[in-house]
């Protein structure tokens, strides 16, 4: 075949992949480098840093299954503290994408977290809500179906390099909006934190997949739950280790991250595990760099799941800059949090 054929081909399986686990499944895309996008995490981090704070990420799952780009997710986050309010104001844009921009969701979210302080002095309790309007649409021109395959030799494409027609009925509707709410908690001392969080807890739904489901209730609420510290290996706060754990479980999907990162001057590097529901699924190794205001790191999943490493993993950058916090106000914000700032 050749090679747009087999682009052709290629992209149907991904599309039959990506409807049939994210449809039934609607797993929502989790960073590896979750704590580089904490308000995504959990929107009770919105404001923590008490400094206006910027963040980018890209990941890249499989770039080798199929065809290139296979799951694409971006993000751009931006979220600031203001202490007349005890609050915290930000806005988080994400996009999700498989098969090269097949099926796409784009989200535009506000968030808000406020704080509370407890009795015992360096302890908070943080919470923190999310309003999102989402798209979700597909692009049904780039469908492949059977009647179009003449044979295997030249696939779905017929003479002169156009697509044989194909007598499947094209849909009224290809998108669909609809309205995401979340919330969180967070709670933290100087010595460690947890928090939980919750996506779709209104179960918005997607008529695009309500039309494919006969038993649709919605998108399933997916539940968070992440704890960490920090354990210092020097005097001068310098050198230190940010274990942490993170359970994420949206109906049948179940996913567990724990690793650590070792945290050296400007410099930090990261190991960390991944297991599904059924199986281990990668290890992840993270590097990066950090000066002032900004902080850069990259990871790679080493896929150890049944997909094999052959797929090339997954890959991620995320982009921190946080500016200067006002010196005149008294900061709160703990130690443990050294891995998301």
């Amino acid at each position: 075949m050749k090679v747009r054929e087999k682009s052709y081909l290629s992209n149907l399986y991904i599309v039959i992949f990506s409807v049939l686990f994210g449809a039934v499944n609607a797993q929502d895309p989790i960073f590896s480098q979750y704590f580089a996008s904490p308000i995504h995490l959990n929107p009770a981090f919105t404001g923590l840093s008490e400094a206006p704070r910027f963040g980018l990420n890209y990941r890249n799952q499989l770039p080798l299954f199929g065809s290139y780009r296979t799951y694409v997710t971006y993000s751009a986050t931006y979220d600031q503290y203001f202490e007349s309010l005890k609050s915290g104001f930000g806005i988080q844009l994400l996009s999700d994408e498989a098969g090269e921009g097949i099926l796409k969701n784009n989200k535009v979210a506000l968030l808000y977290g406020y704080r509370i302080p407890m009795l015992r002095k360096g302890h908070y309790l943080k919470g923190g809500l999310e309003f999102g309007i989402v798209n979700f649409r597909y692009d049904w021109d780039q469908f492949v179906f059977g009647d179009q395959i003449q044979d295997l030799e030249t696939g779905a494409i017929g003479p002169g390099g156009t697509p044989y027609p194909s007598d499947e009925i094209r849909p009224t509707k290809t998108s669909d909006n609809y309205f995401d709410i979340g919330a969180g908690a967070l709670y933290y001392t100087p010595d460690f934190y947890i928090g939980l969080s919750a996506k779709h807890i209104n179960t918005p739904e997607n008529d695009i997949l309500k039309i494919n489901q006969s038993a649709y209730d919605g998108l399933p609420v997916r539940w968070v739950f992440h704890g960490g510290f920090n354990y210092y290996l020097s005097r001068d706060q310098e050198k230190f280790l940010s274990p942490a754990l993170m359970v994420a479980k949206q109906s049948k999907f179940f996913q567990v991250n724990v690793g650590a990162n070792y945290n050296f001057s400007m410099l930090f590097a990261g190991l960390w595990y991944r297991h599904t529901r059924v199986n281990s699924d990668a290890l992840i190794f993270l590097v990066g760099f950090q000066k002032e205001k900004w902080k850069l790191g990259y990871s790679f999943d080493f896929t150890t799941s049944s997909l094999g490493i052959e797929q090339g993993g997954s890959h991620e950058l995320s982009l921190l800059v946080q500016l200067k916090k006002n010196p005149k106000k008294k900061s709160v914000v703990s130690d443990c949090f050294k891995a998301f700032q």
